[in-house]
C-alpha cells in the first residue's frame, strides 16, 4: 500500500524547529556580544572616571614631596606613616573599596625599571611599597608617555602583566604645585571581575535564548493549530467526499485561503450531488425510453378484440399503452372463452383507457 505521505504538522515542525534554533542562538550570541561590548565600556568609563577623579584628589605639594622621596628611595615606612601619605590614601582606599576596584595609586615614569609608585591604596601584601618599581608592557608605556605628554587619559585593552595578572588600566594626569604634569593616577581592574560581569552576561544571554525558544515554540505550536489542523481536516473532508459522502465540509477556523479552499470544497459536493441525481434521472429516462421501445418492438400492434358475449374492445392509438391494454384484452378474452363463470362479470374487471368497449349488437 502507498504510504499517505508525511502529516503537514511534521513538516511544519521539521521546517520551523531549526530555524527557531539557529534564531536563538544568533540571538544569544549577538546579546552576549553587545552584553560584552557593552560591559568593557563601562568598565572602562569607570576607570576613566576614577582615575580622572583621583588625579584631581591628590595635593599638589602633597604628591611632590612623596614623589621626590620615591625617587631617592627614602624608608618607605617612614614616609608612608607621614600625613602628607595618609591623607591621600585614605581617600584612595574608600574610592576603591566603595567602586570595588583592583587597584587604585599614584606613579610616575622613572626609575631602574618603567614606572615608581608613589601612592597605592592596596593594603596586604600586594601593597606596592613608596619607592617600588616596575614593569610596563610596551603598550601601556607607550599610553602612559602620551598621557604624560598630554594626551589624553589612556585606557588600556584587557592585557597581562607579569606580577598582577589580567588587568584593564586607566591613567589619568597628575600634576604638580606648577601645572605640569609629573605622574598618573592609576586604577585597575582585574580580570575575575570582569569575568563575573560577563558570566552573568552570559547567564542572561542564556535565559535570553531559552524565552526565545519557548517564545517560537509557541508561536509554531499556533500556527500549526492554525494552518495545519483546518487543513487535514480539509483532507478528511475531500476524502470522505470522493469516497460518496456528499455531505458539506465541517467550518473550522483558519486562514482566509483555508477557507476558500473550504468552500470552494464544499460547492464542489454540492455540484456532485446535483450532478449525480441529474445522471440518475437521465439514466431513468434513458431506461424508460429503451424499455419502451423494446416493448413496442415485441408487442404485436393493437388490434380490436372480440369477447364471447358479442362485446368489442377497439383501440384509440397504437401506441405503447394501446398494446399493452390489447394484450391484457386478449388475454382476458381467452380466459372468458374458458371460464363461462367468468363470463358473467369479465366488464368489471376490465379497466378500458386506450380503448374503449362496444357490442356487436350495437
Amino acid at each position: 500500500m502507498r504510504s499517505d505521505g508525511t502529516p503537514i504538522k511534521t513538516l511544519l515542525w521539521r521546517t520551523i524547529t531549526p530555524a527557531i534554533l539557529v534564531l536563538a542562538v544568533a540571538l544569544g550570541a549577538l546579546v552576549y556580544s553587545r552584553l560584552y561590548e557593552t560591559i568593557l565600556d563601562g568598565f572602562s568609563r569607570k576607570l576613566i572616571a576614577t582615575s580622572a577623579l583621583t588625579g584631581a584628589l591628590i595635593d599638589p605639594a602633597d604628591h611632590d614631596f612623596l614623589l621626590q622621596a620615591a625617587m631617592v628611595k627614602a624608608p618607605a615606612d617612614a614616609v608612608e606613616a607621614m600625613p602628607q601619605y595618609r591623607r591621600n590614601v585614605e581617600p584612595m582606599r574608600r574610592i576603591r573599596r566603595e567602586l570595588g576596584l583592583t587597584y587604585l595609586y599614584s606613579q610616575a615614569l622613572g626609575g631602574l625599571k618603567d614606572v615608581v609608585y608613589v601612592l597605592d591604596s592596596t593594603v596586604g601584601d600586594e601593597h606596592s611599597t613608596l619607592g617600588s618599581e616596575d614593569e610596563l608592557t610596551p603598550e601601556t608605556r607607550a599610553g602612559l608617555r602620551r598621557t604624560m605628554d598630554g594626551g589624553p587619559i589612556y585606557v588600556s585593552p584587557i592585557e597581562f602583566q607579569e606580577h598582577w595578572g589580567l588587568l584593564k588600566t586607566a591613567a589619568a594626569p597628575i600634576r604638580d604645585r606648577a601645572g605640569k604634569i609629573v605622574a598618573t593616577a592609576g586604577a585597575d581592574v582585574n580580570i575575575s571581575v570582569i569575568e563575573v560581569a560577563t558570566q552573568n552576561a552570559l547567564f542572561a544571554s542564556a535565559l535570553i535564548g531559552v524565552a526565545s525558544l519557548a517564545a517560537s515554540a509557541f508561536v509554531t505550536f499556533l500556527i500549526v493549530r492554525w494552518v495545519a489542523a483546518p487543513i487535514e481536516g480539509l483532507k478528511a473532508d475531500a476524502l470522505r467526499i470522493a469516497a460518496g459522502d456528499r455531505a458539506p465540509p465541517a467550518r473550522l477556523k483558519g486562514p482566509r485561503e483555508v477557507s476558500r479552499l473550504r468552500d470552494d470544497l464544499g460547492e464542489l459536493a454540492t455540484h456532485l450531488t446535483t450532478a449525480m441525481r441529474q445522471a440518475w434521472s437521465d439514466t431513468l429516462a434513458a431506461d424508460r425510453v429503451r424499455n419502451s421501445a423494446r416493448l413496442e418492438t415485441a408487442l404485436p400492434p393493437a388490434v380490436p378484440v372480440n369477447f364471447p358475449d358479442g362485446a368489442v374492445w377497439s383501440p384509440l392509438d397504437d401506441g405503447l399503452e394501446a398494446r399493452l391494454e390489447h394484450r391484457a384484452m386478449a388475454d382476458l378474452a381467452r380466459r372468458v372463452a374458458a371460464d363461462p363463470a367468468l363470463a358473467k362479470a369479465w366488464r368489471g374487471l376490465a379497466l378500458v383507457v386506450h380503448g374503449e368497449l362496444t357490442d356487436a349488437s350495437a
